[in-house]
C-alpha cells in the first residue's frame, strides 16, 4: 500500500510540474503534452491523485500519523523529482520497474 501511495503522488507531482511555465522539458511525451496546454484539468487530476493517497494513508496508519506521512511523503516525491528532474535519471521505465520491485517486495515480506 505505501509503494502505491508513494507513486500517487509521485504522479500527481510530475503532473502539477507539468503545468508550470517556467519549466522547460525537452522529449515530454504527448500526453503530457496535451495535459499541458489544458492546466487546469491537468491541475484537477494531480488533486484528485493527491487526495487518494492522502485518504489511503489515513486509512492505512489512522488519522493524525496518516495525514503527518501525507505530507512527508508528498514533500519526499517534490524533492525527488526536482532533484533527479534536470539530469533526466527517472524515466518511465525506470519509475515503473521501482514501483514494482517495492510492491512485490512489500507484499512477500509480510
Amino acid at each position: 500500500m505505501f509503494s502505491t501511495i508513494c507513486l500517487l503522488f509521485f504522479v500527481a507531482f510530475i503532473l502539477w510540474m507539468n503545468t508550470s511555465k517556467r519549466i522547460t522539458w525537452r522529449k515530454k511525451p504527448k500526453l503530457l503534452q496535451r495535459l499541458a496546454k489544458e492546466s487546469v484539468r491537468s491541475k484537477y487530476i494531480s488533486s484528485v491523485l493527491m487526495m487518494m493517497a492522502t485518504s489511503l494513508s489515513v486509512v492505512q496508519l489512522g488519522f493524525g500519523s496518516g495525514l503527518f506521512a501525507a505530507i512527508v511523503v508528498l514533500m519526499c516525491m517534490g524533492s525527488l523529482i526536482v532533484l533527479f528532474f534536470p539530469f533526466r535519471y527517472a524515466g518511465v521505465s525506470w519509475i515503473i520497474g521501482t514501483y514494482l520491485v517495492c510492491f512485490l517486495m512489500e507484499y512477500l515480506i509480510r
